[in-house]
């Protein structure tokens, strides 16, 4: 992108236009690119020539190295050759003697008696010729000392040997011929030795005994001590299964080890009987360079190893000195190409300097999430950005380059910058909020800021145009603005719904009176006075539900007709979930009534037909379920559990699209969704799951991937309802005779006027005030007040709550009760709400009577 970038300069010599590679190196692209590789062509070659260096010596020392090997493992061959032929020697000398002792023992049994003199003379003569022989043994079938070359066998000095493991070999297997023993120590003299024995059988076959001849340990290892294999090599006499039988130097406590399992026995004997090999060592694991034989005719193996430190040593000074003459060589090499090559980068650095900075502007002007673009005077486009290129729909720098603004700006926009332009060519800086439609179809609301393009002399060459999309800013704003809109009607909603209530609360009141006073034979002015009681509760339900917009009321629980609730929602469920949707109801014409908020139930049902509704995308139909539930045993709806008792459930089924155990698991969780981003916010079924909680039940899901969903709520049962809930206001009421008196604290003077009529009427005798202050001082009097009934909301500084708190310290025993047009329980305190009540205004004149009384009775009992 850099490279492909063309930029136009005007100074008072003059204007050229040259590439960026120009730009980058500073004059005619030609010798700039030969300054800018010659210093890097030096160093190069010099690297190069190192490089050669360094690969010569490499080659000499490797082959060097495999000399080494190869004479090492020359060495090693000859020494295992010649310590075969030595011990083929002996042992083939051995094997002669012990077999013509046999024959002569065969020969002359008679020899064959414990301590025969001539036996022993016989032997002594045997053994003389052979040197390696320290002795010759005949022991019986028994393992009997008969007699040796040393006298031993004479009465006082039998030994048997049958514990031995030549004698047991022998004895077991009389025609396995030769056998060689681990070094084991004498019985009948001192050392060690290494047994080599044969057994001797009688005419008839039978076993007869065992010869054999000690061969001396020690002088066989001062033998393979005489090798020279290095202070870390080895020299070691195997048996042909594996047993170690002497191993130099130091390293005795091997012997009678088996090692078959070592790649000497079990990889390179049976491919052949001598060669050399890499291998590890059987004591300390360090590999050393090994040469092995079989020693010929006989079950005897012979290696020789050497350490690679001692016969490498010399190699390793050789490569040493090596190194250090190529390492000495490739510093001056590539010191003097250093030098070399700096004496060309000193002359690039401004040149360098300049690539950078350009570079830099690239970066920045390429990643800055805004428009630039550089207009000249002419209204031709010089520069535009990747931003600039993607909102005016341009594939690249070059398609969008030398254009005219005119060309790419829909005609209407351009004719309104056209002002803005021509200030900014004059050399004013000018900035303003604009929305237009650009090129890539997208409406922006954008902030623009237009700067001129001044030369040294103060010449205006053009201007640079800095768009930044607020687009998004502005979308937020007004939402701001509406969410605040909002917020402001339901505070004035709020308020007028209040207002209203306690106008409400006096007209109610006033006709609760005048119905009262009517004789029931006028049938025509009660009608009127019920008519108009009909229109004020209107009224103060449209007050309430003003309120709920405003989120000023708590629906409260009641009793309710969970099946005309149902049925009543019918139509509404067909507005909205369309004509796609086919509703069909089944319900328990016996359903038990609930205790429960029904306008959040109301919700509740809304939310599951919305769900469904998206599950059947093509239509379908939806089915509510009502039906009672006796639970036996606590139902566990995965969180938490729910008691054994009665239940009311209300189930709501589709066919649609159905979920996945996974997806049923997390359906409940708040913001969990599948739908599609900003086609579902997660919280229907979390708002679900926690009315079915605070009421006291729960509400489970079963659902199968395309057969469609079931979820059922539970809500505790409050017994069959009653069929006509009694109308408040209507019947005559009792009247009290005791005249209490009732302190009233008002500050409408409306419904304090109406309050008082009222307490009145029904034989009470009241006292308004219209703050706490004069509550207090009433109080304060001689005069006993039976009953504080105060509103929540007075004015003085002091509330209706305040003035409870101050009342309930003071006169403990008063009962009090609350009335507000703001119908919130949550606005009673959690201490008051075990022993008041809150009077919602408006409220009837039966409901006034009740309350009065249910205060009054509480105080009395």
């Amino acid at each position: 992108m850099l490279d492909n970038t063309q930029t136009t300069t005007v100074d008072p010599r003059g204007s050229r236009q040259r590439g960026m590679l120009g730009a980058l190196i500073g004059g005619d692209p030609a010798s700039g690119m030969d300054r800018r590789w010659t210093p890097r062509i030096i160093v190069l070659s010099g690297l190069i020539l190192a490089l050669l260096c360094d690969a010569f010596v490499a080659h000499m020392l490797f082959v060097n190295y495999r000399e080494t090997s190869r004479t090492t493992e020359a060495a090693n061959g000859d020494l295992a050759r010649a310590l075969e032929e030595y011990m083929l020697r002996n042992i083939q000398g051995v094997d002669v003697l012990l077999s013509t002792t046999i024959g002569n023992l065969i020969q002359n049994p008679s020899l064959l008696t414990p301590g025969n003199p001539a036996l022993i003379k016989d032997l002594k003569q045997r053994v003389a010729p052979y040197p390696i022989a320290s002795g010759i043994v005949v022991l019986d079938a028994e393992g009997n000392l008969l007699g040796d070359s040393e006298g031993n066998g004479v009465p006082g000095r039998q030994s048997n040997f049958a514990d031995r493991a030549y004698f047991k070999v022998q004895r077991d297997d009389p025609g396995r011929g030769l056998f060689i023993d681990v070094p084991l120590v004498a019985r009948v003299n001192t050392g060690l030795f290494i047994a080599v024995s044969r057994a001797f059988k009688t005419l008839d076959g039978r076993f007869a005994g065992v010869v054999f001849v000690p061969v001396d340990y020690e002088n066989l290892r001062r033998f393979f001590l005489s090798l020279n294999v290095g202070q870390r090599g080895t020299v070691t006499l195997y048996r042909d299964d594996g047993t170690i039988l002497l191993r130099t130097p130091n390293a005795d406590e091997l012997a009678g080890r088996n090692v078959r399992s070592n790649r000497l026995f079990s990889v390179f004997l049976p491919q052949a009987s001598d060669g050399s090999f890499e291998g590890s060592g059987v004591t300390d694991g360090v590999s050393r360079s090994v040469s092995y034989r079989r020693v010929a005719g006989l079950p005897l193996v012979v290696t020789v190893a050497r350490h690679p430190v001692e016969y490498l040593a010399g190699w390793k000074n050789n490569a040493l000195y090596y190194s250090l003459i190529a390492a000495g060589l490739n510093l001056l090499i590539v010191g003097f190409g250093f030098t070399l090559a700096r004496q060309w980068q000193l002359r690039a650095t401004s040149e360098q300097a300049l690539r950078d900075n350009l570079e830099q502007h690239q970066l920045v002007t390429e990643n800055v999430p805004a428009l630039i673009v550089h207009v000249g005077a002419d209204g031709h486009i010089r520069y535009a950005n990747r931003v600039a290129r993607e909102w005016y729909a341009e594939p690249s720098t070059e398609a969008i380059r030398n254009r005219k603004i005119d060309e790419i700006i829909d005609p209407l926009p351009i004719a309104e910058a056209r002002p803005k332009i021509q200030a900014v060519l004059s050399g004013r800086t000018i900035g303003a909020e604009e929305k237009a439609t650009f090129p890539d179809g997208r409406e922006r609301w954008c902030e623009t800021i237009r700067v001129p393009d001044c030369g040294q002399d103060g010449t205006v060459r053009g201007y640079f145009v800095l768009s930044v999309d607020i687009t998004e800013r502005k979308r937020i704003e007004d939402e701001l603005r509406q969410a605040q809109k909002m917020d402001a009607i339901g505070q004035l909603a709020g308020g007028i719904a209040h207002d209203s209530n306690n106008m409400l609360a006096a007209t109610l009141g006033n006709l609760d009176l005048l119905l009262d006073e009517l004789p029931s034979t006028d049938a025509s002015c009660r009608g009127i006075v019920e008519r108009a009681i009909e229109a004020a509760e209107r009224v103060a339900d449209l007050n309430r539900r003003l309120l709920a917009f405003a989120r000023k009321q708590t629906l409260q629980p009641q009793i309710t007709d969970v099946n005309q609730l149902v049925s009543g929602m019918t139509t509404i469920l067909q507005r909205t979930l369309g004509e796609t949707i086919e509703i069909e109801l089944a319900q328990d014409p016996q359903l038990w009534h609930c205790l429960i908020d029904p306008t959040q139930l109301q919700n509740a049902l809304l939310n599951l037909a919305l769900n469904a509704r998206d599950a059947m995308p093509g239509g379908g139909c939806l089915t509510v379920t009502t039906a009672n539930a006796v639970l036996d045993e606590p139902l566990d709806d995965g969180d938490e559990r729910i008691a054994p008792g009665d239940y009311v459930t209300i189930a709501v089924s589709d066919r649609g699209d159905g979920m996945s155990p996974d997806v049923a698991r997390r359906a409940f969780e708040p913001f969990f969704t599948t739908k599609e981003f900003g086609k579902g916010s997660g919280l229907g079924l979390s708002m679900v799951y926690g009315f079915a909680r605070q009421s006291g039940g729960t509400v489970v899901i079963s659902s199968r991937v395309a057969e469609g969903t079931r979820v059922t709520l539970y809500l505790p049962s409050a017994g069959p309802g009653p069929t006509d809930p009694p109308r408040a206001g209507i019947d005559k009421l009792s009247r009290p005779e005791t005249g209490e008196r009732i302190l009233v604290v008002e500050d409408n003077a409306l419904v304090g006027a109406m309050a008082s009529t009222t307490l009145s009427s029904l034989g009470y005798s009241p006292v308004v005030v219209i703050n706490a202050s004069l509550a207090i001082a009433e109080l304060e009097r001689s005069n006993p007040v039976s009953l504080l009934l105060t509103d929540i909301m007075l004015p003085g500084g002091m509330t209706g709550i305040d003035l409870a708190r101050q009342v309930r310290r003071r006169w403990p025993d008063l009962p009090i009760l609350f009335m507000s047009g703001f119908a919130d329980p949550s606005l009673v305190p959690e201490d008051f709400r075990a022993t008041t009540q809150l009077l919602t205004k408006p409220f009837r004149l039966g409901q006034l009577s009740e309350a009065i009384a249910c205060a009054l009775g509480g105080r009395k009992s």
